[in-house]
């Protein structure tokens, strides 16, 4: 899996290999996105981290964090529990 620039410079990874890091697929990720129920957060590093991302992946029912060194190679990989379902942040 690696984490790259699209042309307008924003972070891009292979949907296939994200739902798949999901236990899912690229068509139930997207329709899960489409409707707002994906969370994605981009963490860039600082100090001894410099160059390298952290992107962490929730949905309802699974989670995901990588660690992707300076050239987009994930170096590390966590499963993390699901997001809490949107409603539950309502409040």
């Amino acid at each position: 899996m690696r984490l790259k620039f699209d042309l307008h410079d924003k972070w891009i990874v292979d949907p296939h290999e994200l739902a798949a890091k999901l236990g899912s697929n690229a068509k139930e990720l997207r329709r899960l996105d489409e409707l707002g129920l994906v969370i994605v957060r981009i963490e860039p590093g600082s100090g001894i981290d410099e160059g390298r991302a952290r992107v962490t992946v929730r949905t309802e029912q699974a989670g995901w964090e990588g660690i992707f060194d300076k050239t987009g190679a994930l170096i590390d990989e966590t499963p993390l529990p699901p997001a809490k379902p949107l409603n539950e942040f309502a409040h």
